[in-house]
């Protein structure tokens, strides 16, 4: 993705309960903080509001205009899948030429190009699930994956940079939460498999 792009959009696809409104409120704040974007918006779209329910969040950003539109992001420039299942090929094809595509998944990337046919996209993917498990990050039982997979956007998209989504994070929870999802997103960061 061109670092001159006036205009980035990003949808969140996952389920009611994993975080994806918070993601990206924190993914707003961090690029105003960034000072690379001078409007920043994050907003959900759901409907019956239910755990486990499939939902979708986006974010808006703007390097250098006031953002008026609110609408749904119908083509983002990047779509973060926080549960594989949701994954479908309508989300799938949605995605811009040359845009990127993270994915929370044990899969190889390979898998995600020759099911979706992703091949002209810019393809993150780690298994976040399974690395908040093994250090019991979890909620009801369930993996969380909000904080940890904002580093592989934080890879995918420097303009974010990691430092800025620590400092948020820092500003939103108490000491030791923030210190276990921090560490965790350092892992996302740290693990991530490109195609």
């Amino acid at each position: 993705m061109s670092k001159e792009k006036n205009n980035i959009s990003i949808v969140i696809h996952g389920r009611g309960g994993q975080g994806a409104v918070t993601a990206c409120e924190i993914i707003a704040e961090a690029a105003f903080l960034s000072g690379n974007f001078v409007d920043v918006h994050a907003y959900p779209s759901f409907g019956a509001e239910r755990r486990g329910a499939p939902i979708q969040a986006y974010a808006k950003l703007s390097r250098k205009d006031k953002i008026w539109d609110r609408s749904q992001i119908t083509n983002p420039d990047i779509i973060i899948v926080f549960d594989q299942t949701v994954l479908n090929p309508q989300i799938a094809s949605s995605i811009k030429k040359n845009g990127i595509v993270i994915i929370n998944s044990e899969k190889e990337p390979e898998y995600f190009v020759d099911k979706y046919n992703l091949s002209e996209v810019k393809l993150f993917v780690a298994d976040i699930s399974s690395y908040s498990l093994e250090k019991d990050f979890t909620i009801d039982g369930a993996p969380v994956v909000n904080t940890p997979i904002l580093g592989l956007l934080a890879k995918a998209l420097p303009d974010l940079s990691l430092e800025n989504l620590i400092k948020i994070i820092t500003q939103r929870m108490d000491k030791e939460l923030a210190d276990l999802n921090i560490d965790l997103m350092k892992q996302g960061y740290n693990l991530a498999k490109t195609q």
